[in-house]
């Protein structure tokens, strides 16, 4: 009964005119972004620590991801299935992951159980078991992931792009590692890890729900309490210096050739980065409405689909796009995009355009307030990007306050051609 109970308030959307977003202290110095709703009985949390992958040993590359695997796979008294069966009886959803610069936990729990879950979630980050057994259940899960992303066209030319793409930055590096890398990697490995990187320093911590702050304050010391301290310093991730340009044409046989295209972009608090994804909006982010699609699929019908997105990340930033193809439409492909590519710089975008991506991006903002989860998340990224507790309120003003001008100027300096890098995978000519 609890399970459909969490699943019926997960799934329902809660309605927030405007967030009202407090930032709370413990007693023992852990902070943490906080939206009170008991709208409905659910608690979610989002927290990230710096780093990710990034912070993977040469030689153990997809450390990271293992200990992301590991645990919720037993911690402190409990065996992984006593760890899983309690998650069930509670209502408490738990997820880790890891990307090229954080290790992210989405934690969701019904508000009547929180103390049961905060203990538990507390027990996966403070005293997991890394217990042998499991260790080589996951370690065979990794593998068989990398060889399926390998024989995967779409995954495979992405990860090519990226070892490339990125030169000697450590971002160039598969998050989930390589085959000899994940073989090698020990439980010492694991623990070092997580004994390095999880520090109140390096946490970052939204909350929304069904709970107090002042209680919530209490919590934040008996989940993270334990934590050591660590210091800011030892998580310093190095900017993008150099990007590689041109092409890289890798053969695959394959009817189809994929396509992962991209070059520098701007840090996610940049006063340009919203100008340039609006005009990026109108180049390639905008679904069917967007410059690639027209042109490409609706009046030449080479692509299923194309897209391009801009991606901030801790180092700097990126543009990063995609399409696929038949082998025989590649260059006709490439020459189009390269064209529009050319155009959106030299003669940018019009009012209408511009008018019509505000109006998206603000209805599309107070959608990341439908549930406890979302908003959670929200707070989490807007920390992580230094954007300001403010944000919430200024967001659509700053939309709002961006003029034709200035976008057309940013168009003229961000998107280069020239600059643009192709990992192209196929059975190419």
């Amino acid at each position: 009964m609890i399970i459909y109970v969490f699943l019926f308030f997960l799934f329902n959307s809660i309605n927030l005119l405007a967030l009202d977003v407090e930032e709370i202290v413990s007693e023992r110095n852990v902070k943490a972004w906080i939206v009170e709703d008991n709208s409905v009985p659910i608690i979610s949390m989002n927290l990230t620590f710096k780093g990710g992958a990034y912070f993977d040993t040469f030689g153990k590359e997809g450390t990271s991801t293992f200990v992301a695997a590991l645990l919720d796979e037993g911690a402190g008294s409990l065996t992984s299935k006593e760890f899983k069966d309690e998650m069930n009886k509670l209502g408490m959803k738990l997820d880790f992951r890891s990307s090229k610069d954080e290790l992210s936990v989405s934690f969701q729990t019904i508000s009547k159980n929180k103390k049961k879950s905060f203990k538990l979630l507390r027990s996966a980050l403070i005293e997991p078991r890394f217990d042998s057994e499991e260790i080589e259940k996951i370690r065979n899960q990794i593998i068989s992931s990398i060889k399926i992303n390998e024989s995967n066209l779409r995954s495979f030319s992405s990860q090519q792009f990226e070892k490339n793409f990125y030169l000697d930055h450590k971002f160039s590096r598969n998050v989930e590692g390589s085959l000899k890398s994940i073989k090698d990697i020990k439980k010492t490995d694991l623990e070092e890890y997580q004994r390095k990187n999880f520090t109140k320093s390096n946490l970052i911590v939204g909350i929304s729900g069904d709970i107090s702050k002042s209680e919530m304050k209490e919590q934040l010391d008996v989940l993270f309490g334990d934590l050591p301290k660590g210091d800011k310093k030892n998580f310093f991730i190095n900017g993008i210096k150099e990007l590689r340009a041109g092409e890289l044409k890798i053969k695959k046989k394959s009817p189809q050739t994929s396509v992962i295209f991209g070059h520098n972009g701007f840090h996610r608090n940049d006063e340009k980065y919203f100008a340039a994804r609006i005009a990026n909006y109108v180049l390639g982010g905008g679904g069917f409405q967007s410059k690639l699609y027209k042109k490409i699929r609706e009046e030449n019908g080479l692509v299923y689909s194309i897209y391009s997105y801009l991606l901030p990340n801790a180092a700097g930033g990126i543009i990063l796009g995609g399409f696929q193809t038949k082998n025989e439409n590649v260059h006709t492909t490439l020459d189009l995009l390269k064209k529009e590519w050319l155009n959106i710089k030299e003669k940018g975008i019009t009012q209408e355009e511009l008018n019509n991506a505000k109006s998206y991006f603000i209805g599309s903002f107070s959608r990341s307030f439908s549930s406890t989860k979302s908003i959670a998340a929200l707070l989490n990224t807007v920390q992580t990007y230094k954007l300001g507790i403010d944000y919430f309120d200024r967001r659509s003003k700053i939309i709002e306050d961006i003029t034709l001008s200035f976008v057309n100027k940013v168009c003229k300096d961000f998107f280069r051609p020239n600059e643009l890098f192709f990992t192209i995978v196929g059975d190419i000519s």
